[in-house]
């Protein structure tokens, strides 16, 4: 038997059984490929190596608006990855601490917080602090605050685990750097490409992050000697030289360029910063943008981002996006963000213009992996506000609908008609008296989003198995 029959005989274990509803086009539900698609040759190649030889990491980006941030269907489709075969389960993927800037936090996993914290989001101008691939950043000047994070709630049956945890931060004060506590242990960062990371000699899937001074590093590092000892014999050379220059100098109680850190006096005061110290020093911003859990596992690692409201402006505001997605090499993209864009009256939408800032976005996507495959998402059937309380259906649904088309066609990659699978103009009411969409006759409730997320689930095993 050949490999290709070996994966093909697996497809129908592998399909997700689907609840019929006479208000959904089941024969809509499939990707309509376009151009030469070599891009998503390229990310089902990748599929089959995994499958037949577990061999390769491989990334999937969900990036959108509210459909995405409430995570129900994200997260439907990276259980549905993660569960293909025993193998297929890679990292968990970015999170971002929602909770902290006082928004709907996905409940696939949970975060706890202490101090005072700001947001900053992409779809609420103007954006005054930095904003990366999630769209969001947090910042304080609270010196006794924390972020604490569970990647595998009880409810959701996951076993997400991590050994390193990379933090897209910012820290404005030379004397301070993040921590990681972690079942007790304080873990300190390193910084390496802009971004604070831990590195753990054990297995985690929860910890919190909270600011250490400087001058406790010695002692930091005395502790877990061992441990930095591990990591210079697994990384790579140049890592391992930083790591020797640092130790070497300290000393010298000199700042080293390459990692902001100040060696000083030996201090027990880490997680507990004098009060003095809060007094005098308040002109300083911890800034959150994201963290990053890492394993050294191969398979599926689905990436979800998601923001209230936002739009392709939205994303094209976030000044580290580009940066920040080449720690995450998409191999595919599925592309939902056109709803919000469309969130205007009739005759005010611009087809040319939504093409061009997708565009511009994808060209972000393409600086961190060029093979990136590309599925966009047609937008749902919904309302539209025409006055002061009245709503009408969203006739920019299907301008957007014939974009993506146009879209796919030039990126050589992929549509899911959600506008043909829900029966297009109208059929949002239809959904939300079966109990699939919610009243607002926008969102959808969560049987609609698991729906959701095990019909395109279904749609790109069938087109990488049959096709």
């Amino acid at each position: 038997m050949s490999c290709a029959l070996c994966i093909e005989n697996m497809a129908q274990p592998l399909m997700r059984q689907l609840p019929h509803y006479d208000c959904v086009n089941y024969d809509a539900n499939k990707l309509i490929l376009k151009g030469d698609s070599n891009r998503l040759s390229t990310f089902f190649a990748k599929l089959d190596s995994l499958a037949l030889w577990g061999d390769n990491e491989i990334n999937i980006v969900h990036i959108g608006g509210s459909h995405i941030q409430a995570g129900v269907f994200p997260n439907r489709m990276r259980m549905n990855f993660s569960n293909i075969l025993p193998g297929f389960s890679g990292e968990r993927g970015a999170i971002f601490p929602y909770s902290a800037a006082r928004t709907n936090n996905p409940k696939n996993f949970e975060i706890h917080y202490s101090g005072e914290w700001k947001k900053c989001q992409n779809s609420r101008p103007p954006v005054t602090e930095t904003l990366g691939m999630m769209g969001y950043t947090i910042s304080t000047n609270d010196l006794n605050c924390s972020i604490g994070f569970n990647l595998n709630p009880e409810e959701f049956g996951s076993n997400w685990k991590f050994n390193k945890l990379r933090l897209f931060a910012t820290i404005g004060d030379k004397d301070l750097m993040p921590i990681l506590v972690v079942n007790g242990d304080t873990v300190p960062s390193v910084y390496e490409d802009s971004t604070f990371v831990f590195y753990l000699n054990n297995f985690a899937e929860n910890g919190t992050i909270a600011l250490g001074k400087i001058s406790d590093f010695d002692r930091l590092y005395n502790k877990y000697n061992s441990q930095f000892i591990n990591i210079k014999d697994s990384i790579q050379d140049s890592l391992s030289l930083e790591l020797e220059k640092i130790y070497n100098k300290k000393d010298s109680a000199q700042t080293l360029d390459s990692y902001q850190l100040e060696i000083g006096i030996e201090s027990d005061n880490i997680q507990n910063p004098t009060e003095e110290y809060c007094a005098t020093n308040t002109d300083w911003k911890f800034s959150i943008m994201g963290l990053l859990p890492e394993n050294n596992f191969n398979g599926i690692t689905y990436h979800s981002m998601g923001v209230n409201g936002a739009s392709l402006p939205s994303w094209l505001r976030c000044e580290k996006f580009e940066q920040q997605m080449t720690f995450v090499k998409p191999d595919l993209a599925i592309m939902a963000v056109g709803v919000n864009d469309a969130n205007v009256t009739s005759g005010n939408f611009s087809k040319e213009t939504f093409k061009a800032r997708y565009n511009q976005l994808l060209q972000k996507i393409y600086a961190a992996n060029p093979n990136c495959a590309v599925i966009f998402i047609t937008n749902n059937d919904c309302v539209v506000r025409v006055g002061r309380r009245s709503y009408g259906l969203n006739k920019n649904t299907a301008l957007v609908q014939q974009a993506m088309h146009e879209l796919a066609e030039e990126h050589n990659g992929a549509v899911w008609d959600l506008y043909e699978i829900m029966g297009g103009l109208g059929s949002i009411s239809v959904w939300n008296e079966v109990g699939l969409a919610n009243k607002d006759r926008v969102h959808f409730l969560v049987p609609g989003y698991n729906l959701l997320g095990d019909m395109l689930y279904n749609a790109i095993i069938y087109e990488w198995l049959y096709k």
